[in-house]
């Protein structure tokens, strides 16, 4: 049978599997794209484009084979039809917001020393797939953005002096308008320092309530709006009271705004990153929030996520929460804790839900847990310090070990846990396939890379600890099927976030394109991590030192076990749809009227080429009973092909899903 292909187009990126039979002499796949860049981008380098303006360009990758003689220099890449890509995932980073692109996904056979693509058989080639177009927007209402941070640890190394390359890193964060800069914030600085900038030129005010303020672009751009800037400052999170760690920004920012301290901490954390969009009436627009802090680690280096919510009736109820923490001050009072139990729900946003924190009983994490251990296909996460007990990366934890109520051997399960690597000896904990994988600090901070890897830039080492982590905080739950989950904002998904801090959460059901974009963001810094952990090599396993010579690689290859294949088939299965579900089992209710306080209507593998792919789907029910309010999830159209033939549509969105 011909090659299968799905592309998840990204907000800058595409998150592409496909699926072939075992093809004996396959030394790995060769990947073309059908592109046509967005106007002012920089130009193919190495095709002209057609009468469409699409150009077709054969995707590189930076590995190689194993053992090369002579080592290729480092940085070497190479297009796939030599250095064929030995999975069947992939995240392209090569593509850009805007942009319109096809994919094509051919066999390579051969030896290393005689490669060729066998495009003339079509049982050994993809169909184009339909032209996807790559950006935030969706259809409904909520856009996603994300930073390069980690992700980007092999392009910075190869942009950065080979001298001192964490002083000139801290140097260049820290320089508004720098290029390196400028990439690693990525698609969250760009709609940021925009979403800022039209505001105030239209007269709008802004309303936010922030943990920490220190950066150099950000702040300007506050004091550019003087009293129509409003905003809740917290003192982050110092040890002792009185100390405040966003003094200096504090100091700037009242000379012009309107600035009002929430100095909880070490009692608590003001832990919030929301903004409120405003017009000149002060009438909420939308609201910006999620993990990010508005700081140059944070914008620049960790991995991190944003929201931006379209929707004046949520963005009231965020401008709510903010008088709210206006009238507290430095104190969370019972009426704070006893008003936060209660959570919100907007008619013009079916399916969503939002919590804010501190408070009692910790309904917010009740409801993601009823989420979580109602997954039919899989879960995807990404956390930073939930805790060590009763978060949700504990009940994650559940479906993944054998004996638990919960456990379910067929969900796919994929995700990191990074603690902070001051405090632990594993201070990253990967989810592979459902089976968790302690890593050390050295894949936290980046370590150098050498031996077999001559070909490969050395990362960079010993980088502050707050330079290089995941700092996001997401739960996805079935990105593909009948009921999409997302669970995102600044909560850190742990009783200490729930019941102490200031904090929002929202849980957006039925939403498959944001589900989507946020499940291929968490493979690209999952596949980041687990390529630092293969290239190391897992205890009583040989660390992996490049492509193999030989057709072994493949799921069916000679020599894999029957489990194996089934857990990579599986893997395959969950990013195409093509879950096994169990009937009778339904994902749990939408808080209803009765508990929910409603707003009136009215008022959005990586080419590392790590060796792994990830796990598996299906779905149990182990005593576990729910009711439900079916939202009718609105997907994120990925792309899907298999045969030959060429296939040239061009512009339309994120077509063919399913």
């Amino acid at each position: 049978m011909p090659i299968e292909l799905k592309v998840h187009p990204g907000v800058d990126s595409a998150f592409l599997a496909w699926r072939a039979p075992y093809i004996e002499g396959c030394r790995g796949f060769a990947l073309t794209r059908r592109i046509k860049r967005l106007l002012g981008s920089a130009p193919s380098p190495t095709a002209q484009p057609d009468g469409e303006g699409f150009a077709i360009e054969i995707v590189a990758s930076w590995v190689g084979f194993a053992n090369q003689e002579p080592a290729p220099p480092a940085g070497t890449r190479k297009p796939t039809t030599e250095w064929p890509i030995q999975k069947y995932l992939w995240s392209d980073f090569q593509v850009n917001a805007g942009d319109q692109v096809a994919y094509r996904v051919t066999a390579v056979m051969g030896t290393e020393a005689d490669l060729h693509p066998d495009d003339a058989n079509p049982e050994h080639v993809s169909d184009w797939s339909p032209v996807c177009t790559i950006g935030a927007e969706t259809t409904g209402g909520i856009s996603c953005y994300f930073n390069r941070g980690v992700v980007a640890s092999q392009w910075l190394s190869r942009a950065l002096p080979d001298v001192s390359p964490s002083t000139e890193l801290k140097k260049i964060i820290g320089t508004p308008g720098d290029k390196v800069r400028n990439f690693l914030a990525g698609p969250i600085r760009d709609k940021l320092v925009s979403l800022l900038t039209d505001t105030c030129k239209t007269g709008g005010h802004i309303f936010a309530a922030l943990f920490e303020l220190n950066d150099p672009e950000l702040i300007p751009l506050i004091q550019a709006f003087g009293k129509r800037a409003h905003v809740v400052l917290g003192n982050g999170s110092v040890k002792h009271k009185g100390d405040d760690e966003n003094s200096d920004a504090r100091a700037e920012l009242r000379r012009m705004c309107d600035v009002h301290d929430r100095m909880t901490a070490p009692r608590a954390l003001a832990h919030n990153k929301f903004l409120v969009i405003a017009d000149a009436h002060q009438t909420p627009q939308s609201v910006w929030t999620g993990s990010t802090n508005w700081t140059e680690t944070g914008l620049c280096t960790q991995a991190n996520n944003a929201l931006l919510v379209r929707n004046p009736a949520l963005a009231q109820t965020y401008l709510d929460q903010w008088n709210t923490l206006v009238e507290c001050g430095d104190g969370s009072p019972a009426t704070l804790i006893e008003a936060n139990g209660t959570p919100h729900t907007v008619r013009q946003l079916p399916g969503v839900t939002l919590w804010f924190t501190p408070m009692h009983a910790q309904a917010d994490l009740e409801q993601a847990r009823e989420l979580i251990y109602a997954a039919k296909e899989g879960v995807l996460f990404l956390m930073f310090n939930p805790g060590p007990a009763h978060t949700l990366y504990n009940a994650i934890s559940d479906l993944a070990v054998p004996g638990t109520q919960h456990y379910d051997p067929d969900l796919y399960i994929q995700g990191v846990l990074n603690q902070d690597p001051g405090t632990s000896k594993n201070p990253v904990t990967l989810f592979h396939r459902g089976s968790k994988v302690d890593a050390n600090e050295d894949v936290v901070l980046p370590a150098a890379i050498g031996g077999p890897f001559a070909f490969w830039r050395k990362e960079l080492l010993k980088l502050p600890a707050t330079h290089a982590m995941v700092h996001s905080k997401v739960v996805v739950i079935d990105p593909y099927g009948d009921h999409p989950v997302v669970m995102t904002g600044s909560h850190n998904m742990g009783p200490k976030a729930s019941g102490t801090n200031d904090e929002n959460l929202l849980i957006i059901e039925g939403d498959g394109e944001l589900a989507s974009q946020y499940a291929g963001q968490i493979m690209q810094i999952y596949s980041q991590y687990r390529w630092r952990q293969s290239v190391q090599g897992a205890k009583g396993h040989a660390p992996w030192s490049g492509l193999a010579d030989n057709d072994g690689w493949q799921i069916g290859g000679p020599g894999e076990s029957a489990d194996e294949n089934k857990r990579r088939t599986n893997e395959l299965d969950f990013w195409f749809g093509d879950p096994i579900a169990v009937a009778g089992v339904h994902a749990p209710v939408h808080p209803d009227d009765a508990h929910a306080d409603d707003v009136h209507a009215d008022a959005g593998h990586s080419d590392d080429g790590a060796e792994e792919e990830p796990a598996a789907r299906g779905r149990r029910n182990n005593g576990h009973t729910t009711r439900v309010t079916h939202v009718p999830p609105k997907h994120r159209p990925s792309t899907h092909t298999g045969g030959h033939a060429a296939g040239h549509a061009s512009g339309h969105r994120r077509t063919g899903h399913r």
